[in-house]
């Protein structure tokens, strides 16, 4: 593959709730230039947010400060499609979690039973419904959540 095929973007924050929005705006830049749809740009954008904040409340238990990476590649050949990974060096999910987390069904809040009130979860159920896949890879104590997003055509890239 060519370089001319591949677009890279890469960059790490340190923990907070605030990081995922940094991350956010800047990743935002790359696929415009990178000539992502807009929806689905604001659709990475989300899966992004979750799985950031994700990494500081969860892997991180909200400590501030600790390194969350984000890469994103873009690969033009046929077909194209658009790889993230979120890497962080907490606390991991067993992966028998993660699955059920994975395949969960909605359940919208009822105001008159607590069992709907639970939002753990929820966060992953968002990102499997827009991903193409998801999966967590750990070497160490470094675990990476790997998101992949086959790509359509672009039909219009002014982003409102």
């Amino acid at each position: 593959m060519t370089n001319s095929q591949m677009r890279r973007f890469g960059s790490t924050y340190s923990s907070s709730l605030s990081a995922s929005r940094e991350a956010c705006n800047e990743l935002s830049d790359f696929l415009l230039a990178s000539e992502v749809e807009c929806e689905l740009a604001s659709q990475v954008e989300l899966c992004v947010v979750e799985m950031m904040n994700n990494a500081f409340i969860h892997a991180y238990h909200e400590r501030e400060g600790l390194p969350i990476e984000l890469n994103c590649e873009i690969d033009s050949s046929n077909p194209r499609t658009m790889q993230i990974a979120i890497s962080d060096y907490g606390s991991t999910i067993p992966q028998q979690e993660l699955d059920k987390k994975l395949v969960n069904t909605f359940v919208e809040p009822d105001p008159g039973d607590e069992s709907t009130w639970n939002t753990s979860g929820r966060g992953f159920m968002i990102v499997a419904s827009l991903m193409d896949s998801v999966a967590l890879e750990t070497d160490g104590n470094k675990n990476t959540f790997v998101l992949i997003k086959e790509l359509v055509a672009v039909s219009d890239l002014e982003c409102d």
